[in-house]
């Protein structure tokens, strides 16, 4: 099978992006050389800084604009690369429409698919990050409020344990039928709609290239960034997550979403291209914890403004994840996923010593 070792040559897209840095750091640490996509010489400068004890093992590569037909292409061919990681994503238009979100997300994971296919005669693995956005389902009464369609979207049931065969197609219905348009379901229909034309062009390609095609589906990522972030709104897994611990909640149980230590996710990220059987059409769902409210308020608790709920109440929630099939993700880790309390200290600390706390 078409699997990777180090010190092999990885070429990863997207590389300063808060997921992306961790998965180079992993990469690293495992004796990997890495050219990593950047959009200008000072942002690749500002990455290849983040390594000071691996020079000359990370490099990077200027790609101004990935939806650019044949963006890839040059830095593919010359590369020599055994893996391709994409987990670049398109400059979107500011409060632009879905179609602004779901094209270029489309474009440009397609568009490294056939300059891979093209130039890439050294790759034996690629693997695509994509998200549980693309797999989340919905329940009924939903309502189309933006506060009230994210938690509703996030909330999870422990009734259905969602796998890799699933899609988000409520999602699909909901802008594709019913007209919605909103910050999250233009985020979340790109991640379906993207993600199916790769797997779309896999059906069609798959017999024509020599490597093998995997997803990577992470869920809320948190932990503190290890690269520079100039403000709070660069954060949006992480901000998602603490802002929504302030708003009200009547139950105190409910999880309503999950969320995975963005270090695990990279772990787990550089495990697939080391799997030494085949992962085609393999979508890994990455989910660690699935905590309640009182979970997180109890987490946070040694931290002031935190909401004081009722300590105690739906603490098991923190020790399964029913909601999901991450088992093949458990595999790849090898260990234990970070704990919901590791995980919102972490970042909350961050976020304090920023002074970006939600919570003061």
């Amino acid at each position: 099978m078409p699997f990777i070792q180090a010190p092999a040559k990885v070429l990863l897209t997207g590389a300063n992006g808060y997921f992306a840095v961790y998965a180079i750091k992993d990469l690293l640490h495992r004796g990997y050389t890495v050219v990593g996509t950047v959009r200008s010489e000072s942002k690749g400068e500002e990455l290849v800084k983040l390594f000071p004890s691996h020079t000359g093992k990370i490099t990077y590569a200027v790609v101004p604009d990935i939806v650019k037909k044949g963006a890839f292409d040059q830095v593919i061919a010359e590369g020599n690369f055994d893996a391709v990681a994409h987990a670049a994503s398109p400059v979107v238009v500011p409060n632009g429409t879905v179609e602004d979100y779901a094209k270029p997300a489309i474009e440009g994971t397609v568009g490294i698919l056939d300059s891979i296919k093209s130039h890439g005669q050294t790759v034996k693995r690629v693997v695509i990050t994509s998200s549980i956005a693309a797999i989340s389902t919905f329940q009924k009464g939903i309502k189309h409020n933006e506060a009230i369609l994210y938690l509703q979207f996030c909330t999870l049931h422990a009734d259905i344990s969602l796998s890799q065969t699933h899609w988000s197609e409520f999602m699909i219905n909901l802008v594709e039928q019913q007209g919605v348009d909103t910050l999250l379901t233009r985020y979340s229909y790109s991640k379906v709609v993207a993600e199916k034309a790769v797997w779309k062009w896999w059906s069609e390609n798959e017999k024509s290239v020599s490597w093998d095609l995997a997803a990577i589906n992470p869920c809320f990522l948190l932990g503190e960034p290890i690269h520079a972030v100039a403000s709070r709104d660069q954060l949006s897994s992480t901000n998602g997550v603490l802002s929504f611990i302030l708003e009200p909640h009547e139950d105190l149980t409910e999880r309503p979403w999950s969320i995975v230590h963005v270090r695990d996710a990279a772990a787990i990220h550089s495990a697939i291209f080391e799997r030494k059987e085949d992962v085609s059409k393999r979508r890994v769902i990455t989910v660690g914890r699935e905590p309640s409210w009182q979970d997180m308020y109890d987490a946070l608790s040694d931290f002031s403004g935190i909401p004081k709920g009722n300590p105690g109440v739906g603490t098991t929630s923190d020790t399964s994840t029913p909601s999901w099939d991450n088992s093949f993700a458990r595999e790849l880790l090898g260990r234990d996923f970070a704990g919901t309390k590791e995980m919102l200290v972490e970042t909350e600390a961050y976020y304090r010593k920023k002074g970006w706390s939600f919570f003061v």
